[in-house]
C-alpha cells in the first residue's frame, strides 16, 4: 500500500540484461541506476533504484541486485511480491527483465525514553 514500510521494502532480484539493447550493462553497486519494473501483466511503470548487486554484469547473464522504490508515497509497489516477473525498461526501452527473490521491510528504530 502507497506510504507504508511495505512500500519502501528492499527488493532482492534476480535480472538478466539483453545484449543489443544497450551499449555496455548497467553499473548494479553505483546507486545511480534507476529503471523502471513492469510487472508481467500490467502496464504500470514502477520505478526503482539499484542499491547494489552484482559488481560486473555480463549480458544474457543473470546478475542479483538489491533495489527501492523510488516513488513510495505515490506508487503502489505491490504487485513487485515475491517471485513476480518483470521487464526492466528504460524510457520506452526494454533492456532486460527479472523476477523478485524477496523483500526486506525497512526496521522502526523506537525513539529512546530520555
Amino acid at each position: 500500500m502507497i506510504g507504508t514500510d511495505e512500500n519502501r521494502a528492499v527488493l532482492h532480484v534476480e535480472v538478466i540484461f539483453w545484449g543489443g539493447k544497450r551499449k555496455a550493462p548497467p553499473s548494479l553497486v553505483s546507486g545511480k541506476y534507476r529503471p523502471h519494473f513492469v510487472v508481467t501483466g500490467t502496464n504500470e511503470y514502477l520505478g526503482v533504484c539499484f542499491l547494489d548487486g552484482t559488481e560486473r554484469c555480463a549480458f544474457d547473464e543473470t546478475a542479483l541486485g538489491n533495489a527501492q522504490s523510488l516513488y513510495p508515497d505515490t506508487v503502489d509497489y505491490g504487485p513487485l511480491e515475491n517471485n513476480a516477473e518483470f521487464l526492466i525498461y528504460e524510457g520506452a526501452n526494454v533492456v532486460g527483465k527479472g523476477r523478485v527473490l524477496g523483500r526486506t521491510v525497512p526496521h522502526q528504530v523506537k525513539k529512546q525514553r530520555k
